[in-house]
């Protein structure tokens, strides 16, 4: 059997290279196709038939997912799957496929570099010593917290924040961490406080990382209720997914001296206005959504797409299936792997 796999590229200039997805690919005969249009129902005229789709710089609304008459496995390279109707490809019987493994050093490090570029006043001092104002540095060294014994709090607790937690504590950091999902275990193996009251985590920490999805229940959950009452000088962080935080409400805490600065590689809109009051605070170093990148990862994220398709299209179980309640409606074989 021939399958189809197709791909929309990323930006409309993107030359398309599956060079690396085509790897686990090849040796089935299959060659991806690239579809690029304009609408959902141009998109759905090409792809309906395919058998399987990478997924890229198209949203897969429900729309879309209905209209795929052939479709198996959507594969993604990366974590987030919220450009993906989850539940639609439940419906249909595809199969969702991330990459969560692979981003697990490069994000965790980002959130550390943000947290200590915040700290230490990174971006304003180098700015400093470029414009020849030396005179000026002690300006902008308030507050210039130790990091060393201060306190880290997590919002979520997966594999990225455990990681993270790790780092902390090679700073001799208390780490405080929330995740209504997460058993007792993980918490005590981290050796990590577990907090149940969000606000609770917010007052308390000199530092707050974000590591949450975004779905219905995480959309906009770190408001100005939870700003408002971090210590004027602890840093918000977050290299999850930006809609998580209510920019306004953070905006506001921030304007208001709520808390001493962010760092931010994840915005609530992406890209970002130019008249984003965000790109004019001082107090926050902001990253272009890049936490996860690293040449070893970019490469990897793309091997792991095909290898998932092909498992897939062979009636093997991937590594990773995000919409786990397809399982009931799709037999695929387990594999041991070493």
């Amino acid at each position: 059997m021939v399958f189809k796999v197709v791909a929309t590229p990323w930006g409309r200039r993107a030359i398309p290279d599956y060079t690396l997805e085509q790897e686990a690919l090849t040796p089935l005969g299959i060659t991806i196709d690239v579809v690029a249009t304009e609408t959902e129902e141009e998109y759905i005229a090409k792809a309906k038939d395919a058998d399987a789709v990478v997924a890229g710089g198209r949203r897969l609304t429900a729309n879309v997912i209905r209209g795929l008459d052939k479709a198996k496995v959507i594969s993604a390279g990366g974590v987030g799957v919220d450009s993906i109707d989850l539940d639609a490809a439940t419906e249909k019987g595809i199969v969702v496929t991330n990459v969560p493994d692979v981003f697990i050093e490069e994000v965790a490090v980002h959130a550390f570099m943000l947290l200590l570029a915040c700290a230490k006043k990174t971006i304003m001092l180098d700015r400093v010593v470029r414009e020849n104002r030396w005179a000026d540095s002690r300006l902008y060294m308030k507050p210039m917290p130790r990091v060393v014994g201060d306190t880290l709090g997590i919002v979520a607790f997966g594999n990225i924040p455990r990681l993270v937690a790790k780092k902390a504590k090679g700073f001799d950091m208390k780490v405080l961490a929330w995740d209504p999902f997460v058993p007792d275990s993980a918490f005590q193996q981290a050796g990590v406080e577990r907090v149940t009251d969000l606000k609770d985590l917010f007052r308390r920490s000199d530092f707050v990382s974000a590591h949450l999805p975004l779905n219905k229940d995480t959309r906009g959950i770190l408001n100005y209720e939870l700003f408002s009452v971090m210590k004027p000088t602890a840093y918000f962080i977050n290299t999850g997914r930006g809609p998580v935080h209510n920019e306004a409400d953070l905006i506001r805490a921030l304007q208001e001296g709520k808390m001493a600065g962010a760092g931010l590689d994840v915005m609530e809109v992406e890209p970002t206005s130019p008249d984003n009051p965000l790109h004019k605070m001082e107090n926050v170093v902001l990253t272009p959504h890049t936490a996860s990148v690293s040449d070893w990862a970019d490469i990897e994220r793309r091997r792991r797409v095909g290898q998932e398709i092909a498992a897939v299209l062979q009636g093997r179980m991937p590594r990773f299936v995000v919409n786990k309640d397809v399982l009931k409606k799709v037999n695929l074989a387990e594999v041991v792997r070493a």
